[in-house]
């Protein structure tokens, strides 16, 4: 069951609302149209309903008054631009280590600070030099490298549209056939099958789309062959806030790798705000 709208959630909405009528260079008027649908649609929220549904419904007002428009199509480009900048650094980091799959899994896990979601500015580089220098709040790569030596149907849940790169460091050193799960249509700068093909990942990985343009992964919203992809994977990774926030009962068989960059989030967790987490199960259990 997905995690409910905390009041922190409203503003950070709001936020990325004007970000996107930044980025499409909206006049005033159609601006103002949507400031107050969104209003409207913070007034009349309902109970039951999640931080990620509650922002599909409100970016939608955005796409539909700009025509279709992706609001974040040319972050996307320039995060995606970014990460080609350091994926030679980055991947030579990894054949040169000692454990090249915990440190793929390090970096990918750096990766995540890609954002224009709750945390715009980010230096990809530095992060990857904070991964290397700063241990992580929680690092369960003994129980990752364990569970991958016997999963034989591994779903990796994406995030972010310049991350994907960072993820095929990471399944470079998984080397074992996959499913990469990406969204349907544009939310935020979440990767679509574009970015995904874009990314140029090794022949093992088999590319879906989940049927949504929701942030995370509300299952009851995606489609019916994603929900038996999901089903029946014995391992999921999954990127980022969002899913660890959709997720959060998910058991044993998931991995969540993210920075933490929410804090009610982070109090729910008991992770420290802005720290790297590779977590084993949702954030409402505990293994380790």
């Amino acid at each position: 069951m997905p995690i409910k709208v905390y009041f922190d959630c409203y503003p950070c909405l709001m936020r990325q609302v004007l970000d996107a009528i930044k980025y499409l260079e909206l006049d005033e008027e159609t601006s103002r149209e949507i400031l107050n649908e969104t209003m409207q649609d913070l007034i009349r929220m309902e109970e039951n309903v999640n931080s990620s549904e509650l922002a599909a419904q409100i970016h939608q007002h955005v796409i539909q008054k700009s025509g279709g428009a992706d609001p974040y199509l040319n972050v996307k480009e320039m995060s995606f631009h970014k990460a080609t900048e350091q994926y030679d650094y980055a991947r030579q980091l990894i054949i040169t280590a000692p454990d090249p799959l915990e440190m793929a899994l390090k970096i990918c896990t750096a990766g995540n600070v890609i954002d224009f979601g709750p945390a715009a500015d980010f230096d990809l580089r530095a992060a990857v030099e904070q991964v290397l220098e700063t241990p992580f709040s929680h690092f369960d790569y003994k129980e990752f490298r364990s569970a991958l030596g016997y999963a034989e149907r591994i779903l990796f849940l994406a995030d972010n549209a310049g991350e994907t790169l960072f993820d095929k460091l990471l399944i470079e050193q998984i080397n074992k056939p996959l499913v990469y799960a990406v969204k349907s249509a544009p939310i935020m700068n979440d990767a679509l099958m574009e970015d995904a093909l874009a990314t140029d990942f090794p022949d093992f990985v088999t590319v879906m789309e989940n049927g949504t343009a929701i942030q995370g992964t509300v299952l009851e919203h995606c489609s019916e062959e994603f929900r038996y992809k999901f089903e029946m994977a014995d391992m999921i990774i999954a990127k980022g806030m969002a899913n660890f926030e959709t997720l959060p009962d998910e058991g044993e068989r998931a991995f969540f790798l993210l920075k933490i960059k929410c804090k009610p989030i982070a109090a729910l967790s008991g992770i420290p705000y802005r720290s790297y987490v590779v977590k084993r199960g949702g954030l409402l259990n505990h293994y380790s």
